[in-house]
């Protein structure tokens, strides 16, 4: 259920407007012209009797609720209710709060949103003054908010032509400056006027689940308290959900960027860094290994526990510790709610899936197209573990894309592009265009701008109000195309309600994009789509998909060195796709520079399995073994080899393929010959079983020497000279023996 409203905080009130993309800005310079030919005012100073520049305004006026939202042909007054904010240091008293509202029409599409570029201290509307339509607060202090409600006759509006029209509240009070005719507060909108004859339109919202996704160089998700307090009560993506709550059975179309839905089940896992330990999901035999020496590896000992989302085979991530401190199990507890809570949301709802990571896909298009088959496949891999049926959709910012983007396209795509990425806007009855070949349904940027200033242009009032405009004036003109609002990426909704009760009037009907996307097309060329040098510019650049790529080498190899069945690979891909984010524009070279920290700290890894060599060998032939021992510093079984590197003139032989267990050590005979004599500088390096270096080496130097002949004949000869003169010696003693007479006469003589 959608929690009960609470008046908006003053930051909220008081946020600028959004601002504008370029596509946009045409708007700003038709204002002058329009709103001149409109409202019969110039724009270079206030009206007499309408309002002082907005940022000198001491008092800030809220809408909370306009009744009816459309005007019909019936005659119910008009009920507007809000709040008045005094946020000057000085009292105010007697202020008053008065309706306002124009009479002359506003007729089309273009004509609206030039008004809605109008400065706010230009004249738009006059004053309601009659007695009963006002309301009074005698006395604000600083600071203070309080209500209003204002209640003003359908006759007294002097509305009676079909279109748009301003409608809003002036504040006008007394302070320490003479009360004057400029309101020192004001909130404005559009309020359309429908006849019943009209017919009906439908209307298409868009909720966007997006969010910029980072990671600690182990693979981390970085940022966690900001993650905690969106997830969290009346956080931002908290919001959202409260927003889909408050639709209250009204169609509404999903946009998730699926990389989303997987941090946030990485939080509740706890937070895991990048895990080297086998794949749960996959059993599979593992090689005898070679155990000796066992020693303690880093992280060994640590109980891990199954990843809690149950992904079919496509796990988001590896398993935590067991034990999580009270902060981690905090955010774990908020991320699974949050989790859980929107997958009961979504069920049974259109879902439209982004690529993983909301992919820069232009930029892919030029500098990684296999970026974007992989984030297209593994955002499919996690919606359907998660269970959500989802169609595969296009939505990049501001919706634009570019014609090789759009070429790229999967057949089964969903394009969501803005009416301003056409270089003339397509007359599409069903909005809905067949370009390139694919379905491309078309939004109205007019809507997603929301309302004029100095109310926040993304208030659920205000794009309620901005909606029902543009369909209105979409039926004045007769047109039947559906109105396509997405709402901005990063909205914030406080009274989502709001929004959807645009769908309480009798001629707007909701409808879903993928109901949008199965209607009729209307046929456009390539040429029709405006993607322009400025907006190329804005891309990604070669530097972020080389270093993706580079992130992705690394996991790779690590891969192929475990022995067993692992994540490393998939983990690495996730991280490099959040680096391609077009989320990832404004902070580019940082993103870039996560990527190539994040191979740093795998090739770091890598190192840990190292060869141990003697500091030198001397050989006593050309032939001879060189012993060394490789270590494995990772608590993972590991598959290894080691090669020797030498001058040319020494070949030493590779090594079988080694398994060592977590820890192990294993001693190494290498088979060594030697083409000539003399001093060898050998490197011992430790591969993956296809040769691609480790990081671990060892260097040392290997002489190689001939005995030579005149030694033998040297040794030969000591031994002869030696073994004479013990026979000389014992034949002496067995003949001075007889000469004395000695009974033990030739007895050798027992050695001393």
């Amino acid at each position: 259920m959608p929690r009960p409203s609470s008046p908006l905080p003053a930051p909220r009130r008081q946020r600028g407007r959004r601002r504008p993309g370029r596509r946009q800005r045409w708007a700003a310079a038709l204002a002058a012209t329009v709103a001149t030919a409109l409202l019969g005012v110039p724009l270079t100073a206030p009206a007499a009797g309408v309002a002082a520049p907005a940022e000198a305004e001491p008092l800030i006026v809220h809408l909370d609720s306009i009744t009816p939202a459309a005007l019909g042909d019936d005659d119910d007054p008009v009920e507007i209710t809000g709040t008045v904010t005094n946020q000057s240091a000085e009292p105010w008293t007697n202020v008053g709060l008065y309706a306002f509202r124009s009479t002359i029409p506003i007729l089309d599409a273009t004509s609206l949103a030039a008004s809605a570029a109008v400065d706010p201290s230009a004249s738009v509307g006059d004053r309601v003054v009659e007695p009963g339509t006002f309301d009074t607060v005698d006395l604000l202090q600083p600071g203070q908010t309080t209500g209003f409600s204002l209640t003003v006759p359908r006759e007294l509006l002097g509305i009676t032509e079909p279109g748009a029209y301003w409608i809003g509240v002036h504040a006008i009070g007394d302070s320490s400056v003479p009360r004057d005719t400029f309101a020192d507060g004001k909130a404005r909108t559009f309020i359309p006027y429908v006849a019943s004859s009209a017919g009906s339109i439908d209307a298409a919202v868009v909720m966007p689940v997006r969010d910029q996704v980072r990671h600690t160089a182990s693979g981390r998700v970085s940022g966690v308290r900001r993650w905690a307090t969106s997830l969290g009560d009346g956080g931002r993506l908290d919001s959202v959900l409260d927003a889909g709550e408050a639709s209250g059975g009204t169609p509404i179309s999903w946009l998730v960027d699926p990389a989303v839905l997987a941090t946030v089940a990485r939080l509740a896992a706890g937070n895991p860094s990048r895990s080297l330990a086998a794949d749960p999901a996959q059993e599979t035999e593992v090689p005898e290994e070679v155990e000796e020496e066992p020693t303690e590896a880093p992280g060994a000992g640590v109980a891990e526990a199954p990843f809690p989302t149950d992904l079919g085979g496509a796990p988001l991530g590896p398993p935590a510790p067991e034990e999580l401190s009270d902060d981690k199990q905090a955010v774990a507890t908020v991320a699974q709610a949050w989790l859980d809570r929107f997958t009961a949301l979504v069920a049974g709802e259109t879902v439209l899936s982004l690529p993983y990571g909301d992919l820069d896909v232009s930029a892919a298009a030029t500098h990684g197209p296999v970026f974007y088959t992989d984030a297209m496949a593994r955002g499919a891999e996690v919606m359907t573990a998660l269970g959500i049926a989802h169609t595969p959709t296009l939505a990049p910012p501001e919706g634009l894309i570019s014609p090789d983007a759009l070429q790229s396209a999967t057949d089964e795509s969903i394009v969501l592009l803005g009416d301003t990425s056409f270089a003339d806007p397509p007359d599409a009855p069903n909005s809905m265009v067949r370009l390139l070949g694919h379905k491309v349904v078309v939004a109205s940027s007019g809507a997603a701008s929301g309302g004029p200033g100095p109310t926040a242009a993304d208030e659920p009032l205000a794009l309620r109000q901005r909606m029902l405009s543009e369909a209105a004036l979409r039926l004045y003109a007769g047109s039947t195309a559906p109105v396509v609002l997405v709402l901005p990426d990063d909205w914030y909704p406080q009274d989502p309600a709001d929004l959807f009760s645009a769908f309480d009037v009798p001629w707007l009907e909701p409808v879903t994009v993928t109901d949008i996307s199965a209607r009729s097309a209307v046929g456009l060329s390539a040429a029709d789509l405006s993607y322009t040098e400025e907006d190329a510019a804005t891309e990604l650049g070669a530097t972020s998909f080389s270093s993706a790529q580079a992130l992705r080498q690394q996991a790779a190899v690590m891969s192929g060195v475990l022995t067993s069945p692992d994540l490393v690979q998939q983990q690495a891909t996730d991280e490099a796709l959040a680096t391609l984010s077009v989320r990832q524009r404004p902070r580019e070279a940082a993103a870039a520079a996560s990527a190539r920290a994040a191979a740093g700290y795998l090739d770091d890894q890598l190192a840990d399995i190292d060869v141990v060599a003697p500091p030198s060998v001397t050989l006593s032939s050309e032939d001879g073994t060189l012993g060394a021992t490789v270590v494995n510093g990772l608590d993972q079984p590991v598959t290894v080899r080691v090669e020797a590197a030498t001058d040319g003139s020494l070949e030493v032989a590779d090594s079988e393929v080694l398994n060592l267990a977590p820890g192990a050590r294993s001693r190494l005979l290498l088979d060594v010959t030697a083409s000539r004599l003399g001093i060898h500088q050998v490197r011992l390096v430790v591969t993956d079983q296809d040769g691609t270096p480790l990081g671990g080496s060892a260097a040392l130097p290997i002489r190689a020497a001939r005995v030579s002949a005149i030694i033998w004949y040297i040794m030969v000869f000591g031994a002869v000279l030696l073994f004479g003169t013990i026979a000389v010696r014992v034949v002496r003693q067995v003949r001075a023996g007889r000469r004395d007479g000695d009974p033990d006469a030739g007895e050798p003589e027992a050695a001393s």
